[in-house]
């Protein structure tokens, strides 16, 4: 079957010819159309194409006639003449070939005639070149047989030398001949026999052994009577079998003696032709003798030996000795006898000294290097620098082996830190009188309406109810503040603080220096809601008064001593008006008595955010941020002139900087004592004045190189811990011990960096800033990185676990919820529990109160999402809320105290608030709204969760419309 042709490719031109175009007729023909008739008509159609063919020649010949007749005589013609060349060919070609008549094979007889006689005279006239040359060769070969034999070496050399001149120029035709060959193999053999003979010669005159080098002036040659004086054998030698000799006279005294005097006592004894070398007690040993010994030792084989070389051997021989010679001195007695101690350093001073005059007077002088070239004297004036890398490596190699130790976390020590107090609220020092309570004040069970009283008349009223940030200290110089601020005990107002690392006091005014000495309290009190007792604060703004009244502090067991404040004497109070009563609250207000009696978890002391350059994670929110937006209202401010009257003598009592403490690897004691000893020896080093300026071997002053050892062996910590003890950092207390020892670290290195004085260590204490600023910031990241990673695990498994709570109506779904929830509860509590007794207290907090806001913020943001919640989600969402507000028990010290936990977790109150809003009406919502008690929702959130839990009515409308136009202004 024929392939087909694609329809695609080009079809072929119709053919121009009459052949293929009939041709082509034929072929379009099929069994079924070809018939007679057809094949008739074709013949007819071919009959009539020759035809017409015929009649066109007959015409084209006639329409040029002449010209027709000219070309047809012309190709007769040339027929004509090729048969006459042809024939002339044929004849010339017998001629020449012919085998007894042709030229060329009578030509080729002549030549091979001659090309046999000159073959003959050639061969002739070799044989004759190859007799005499062979004749020559014997007569030189014996000759040289004879001074072997005689012991003549020296003269048996110079024969050598003609007879391999003889053998290099045989003629070719004698090059490969039998008798040649063989006539070579003897004379190499008699060429082998001397050298081997000149060699023992030089053997017996050249001997060298571990203590003895002997070298004699002459030798005889064995099995005759001649001696040979070292000189000849010298020259005698061959060159190669010279080489093979310097080289292991080079390798035999830099063994034995080069190498062997400098690395242990030898005394040497030489006497005519011998050194002898004596090993000595090393006792009492002078170092400078190793390199006397090697001194004489060289002079003597270059007055005994080495003059005797040819030229050109000798000085490439005495210059191989250089290096050699130089490598020794230095790796075998300067660098492993530089001291490791300061007390050493003289006495090789000493010795160099020796080693730069050997240098000059040997290595330049007698053995010829280059006086340009001083590697010694270079070593030499570096070796101040030699000395502290030196040292700088002992410490280094030090401090790694006490790093690598196994880390055991059993062996550990507690540091204390002073806590900065000047950085929280203090407590005030007059309390308000309250006037009774009406009947009816229970009423207001929230307290939301209640006025408050500025007590202070140097200082303006702070807008924010809670009054966190009313700061007004005197800015006055101490010590070393430490920058925890916790509010523990009294404020001593004489106090310099450190300016605030989280920048929450800011805005505080600072005192005029005309201000009255009586000081008041800058914090507004909130007013009283009937109670006498000032502990029935609603928000347990005043408990750090009643703490400090009472001589405790917030910051109790386990974590350090009590901080007693002086006790006060009893103040007057201004009366105070009593709130108006609250309605509508339905089962709120009773859970706002609960609140007011201090048991709610709403309820916190005065307790300031832990404010320390060591919290490193900008994900912790400070705490005292998070307090200043929970005000219930905004504080009325009477006419300062009506507190004046009641207003109590001054009183002002200073307490000692409250501290807490955290625990520290052992390990940090003794890198901190390395770096200790690097710059008290770096100082001695520097301040001791023995090297001159041309041996300090470094830019900067001596010293230098050791100064900065301190800051290697804290970057050698900080590169090598993590890497080495990765598996032990990803435990729950790993990253917070290490935190912990690179803060200790941190501060310990500022302490000896502040001690540190005069100008020549200026460097240096900027290379321990930067180092301490190191610590600081790797302290800082993995105590953040630990509770990020913390805040993301919870995160997760309320991810994860609850699905955003939706369809918690279904008890299964309900039953996954609630047991995500506990989970998280169960990990937040095992997480504190591994830090509570490695972190300080302030960070200790922090990160708890991150790692529950995580958790908090979490279920808020799922919550506040769902678009519909039946009323029996609510109240299985209400219930799911309070099952993390068991935190709280985290963040209480004293059980007769109100829990602190809204000073370190921001969204406790908002995710409080929520657990009661997902089960409250719209006109307890509206109430709450109204009074300001929901300002940490967003007017969004709000309105978000009244549609998701009411249906859709008037009430819900005008309620959502009422959120919408914003929270109300604070009173």
């Amino acid at each position: 079957m024929a392939f087909p042709v694609p329809t695609h490719l080009p079809r072929r031109a119709a053919p121009q010819d009459v052949t293929s175009k009939i041709l082509s007729t034929m072929d379009e023909a099929t069994n079924k159309s070809l018939t007679a008739s057809l094949a008739n008509s074709w013949l007819e159609e071919l009959d009539t194409t020759i035809q017409s063919t015929k009649e066109q020649i007959h015409d084209r010949i006639h329409a040029d006639l002449p010209e027709f007749e000219r070309q047809l005589q012309t190709s007769i013609s040339v027929q004509t003449r090729l048969r006459t060349l042809t024939t002339q060919v044929d004849l010339l070609n017998h001629s020449l070939i012919d085998s007894e008549t042709g030229l060329v094979p009578a030509l080729v007889k002549t030549l091979t005639t001659h090309s046999a006689l000159a073959q003959n005279a050639t061969n002739a006239r070799v044989k004759h070149e190859a007799l005499s040359h062979l004749l020559r060769c014997r007569k030189e070969y014996s000759s040289l047989e004879t001074l072997v034999n005689n012991g003549d070496l020296p003269e048996a050399v110079e024969a050598c030398t003609r007879m391999e001149q003889l053998l290099g120029d045989a003629p070719v035709a004698l090059a490969q001949a039998n008798v040649l060959l063989d006539l070579k193999r003897k004379f190499n053999a008699s060429k082998a026999r001397t050298q081997d003979q000149l060699s023992d010669a030089y053997t017996r005159c050249v001997q060298i052994t571990p203590l003895e080098l002997t070298v004699a002036p002459s030798a005889q040659v064995r099995q005759s009577e001649r001696t040979l004086l070292l000189p000849d054998i010298l020259s005698s030698l061959s060159s190669s079998s010279l080489d093979d000799h310097l080289n292991t006279l080079r390798r035999d005294i830099t063994t034995h003696y080069i190498d062997s005097l400098l690395v242990q006592p030898m005394s040497v004894l030489e006497e005519d032709y011998k050194i002898t070398c004596v090993p000595s007690p090393p006792n009492d040993e002078v170092m400078s003798l190793r390199i006397e010994n090697l001194s004489r030792t060289l002079q003597f084989l270059s007055n005994r030996l080495l003059n005797h070389l040819p030229t050109p051997k000798k000085s490439s021989f005495l210059r191989s000795l250089c290096k050699p010679v130089v490598s020794s001195v230095l790796n075998n007695l300067l660098i492993p006898t530089l001291p490791s101690s300061f007390d050493h350093l003289p006495s090789f001073l000493e010795l160099l000294k020796s080693a730069v005059m050997f240098e000059e007077t040997c290595i330049i002088g007698l053995l010829g290097n280059d006086a340009s070239d001083t590697p010694i004297k270079g070593w030499g004036d570096g070796v101040g620098g030699h000395y502290e890398r030196q040292r700088r490596i002992l410490i280094l190699d030090s401090c790694r082996s006490k790093i690598l130790e196994p880390d055991n976390f059993a062996d550990t020590f507690v540091v204390e830190v002073e806590v900065d107090v000047a950085k929280v609220a203090p407590e005030p020092e007059i309390v308000p009188v309250q006037e009774e309570a009406p009947e009816d004040a229970d009423a207001d069970a929230w307290g939301l309406d209640e006025d408050a009283v500025l007590t202070s008349s140097t200082t303006k009223a702070d807008e924010d109810g809670w009054g966190f940030e009313d700061n007004s200290y005197p800015e006055k110089k101490t010590g070393d503040a430490d920058g925890w601020g916790f509010d523990e005990g009294e404020v001593n107002t004489s106090a310099k603080v450190d300016d605030d690392s989280w920048g929450f006091d800011d805005d505080a005014p600072e005192d005029s220096a005309d201000a009255p000495t009586e000081e008041l309290p800058s914090d507004p009190q909130p007013q009283s809601n009937g109670h006498n007792s000032e502990s029935e604060d609603a928000w347990g703004l005043d408990e750090d008064a009643t703490a400090g009244a009472e001589g405790e502090t917030n910051w109790d067991d386990p974590w350090g001593e009590d901080t007693s404040a002086p006790p006060k004497s009893p103040r007057p109070s201004p009366s105070l008006k009593s709130p108006k009563a609250a309605t509508r609250l339905e089962k709120l207000a009773n859970k706002g008595k609960k609140a007011l009696n201090g048991n709610s978890p709403m309820s916190s002391p005065l307790v300031a955010a832990p404010v320390s350059p060591n919290v490193a994670s900008a994900k912790i929110s400070p705490p005292v941020k998070a307090l200043q937006s929970h005000s219930p209202q905004q504080l009325s401010l009477p006419s300062t002139d009506k507190l004046v009257e009641k207003r109590p003598p001054n009183l002002s009592f200073s307490a000692p900087p409250p501290k807490e403490i955290y625990v520290v690897s052992t390990r940090m004691k003794g890198i901190l004592s390395l770096v200790r000893e690097a710059l008290r020896e770096s100082r001695e080093f520097a301040n001791s004045r023995l090297l001159p300026p041309t041996l300090s071997g470094q830019a900067g002053s001596p010293g230098s190189t050791l100064f900065t050892t301190s800051g290697s062996i804290l970057d050698l910590y900080c590169a090598l811990y993590p890497v080495v003890f990765s598996a032990q950092l990803q435990s729950l207390e790993g990253p917070m011990r290490f935190s912990n020892n690179c803060l200790y670290l941190s501060g310990e290195i500022q302490a000896i960096e502040r001690d540190l004085r005069g100008p020549e260590v200026e460097s240096v204490k900027n290379r321990l800033d930067e180092s301490a600023r190191t610590l600081n910031l790797l302290g800082q990241s993995w105590y953040g990185d630990a509770v990020e990673k913390q805040r993301l695990l919870v995160d997760t498994i309320l991810t994860q676990g609850t699905e955003g709570f939706t369809f918690t109506g279904d008890q299964d779904r309900y039953d996954e919820c609630e047991s995500s929830m506990n989970r998280v509860l169960q990990e937040i509590r095992r997480v504190s529990q591994k830090w509570k007794g490695t972190l300080t207290k302030s960070k200790y907090y922090a990160a708890i109160g991150s790692v529950t806001d995580a958790a908090l913020c979490r279920v808020l943001q799922d919550v506040l999402a769902l678009d519909d919640i039946p009323e029996v989600e609510s109240h299985r969402l209400s219930e799911l809320c309070r099952i993390l507000l068991a935190l709280e028990g985290i963040y209480v010290e004293d059980p007769e105290q109100p829990s602190f936990v809204v000073a370190y977790v921001p969204s406790w109150l908002k995710y409080s608030y929520l657990s009661e809003l997902l089960e409250a009406s719209l006109a307890d919502i509206t109430y709450l709204f109204e009074e300001g008690a929901l300002v940490d929702f967003e007017v969004e959130e709000l309105a978000r969760l009244v549609r998701a839990l009411f249906a859709d009515t008037v009430l819900r409308t005008n309620t959502i419309n009422k959120i919408m136009g914003g929270h109300p202004a604070r009173k």
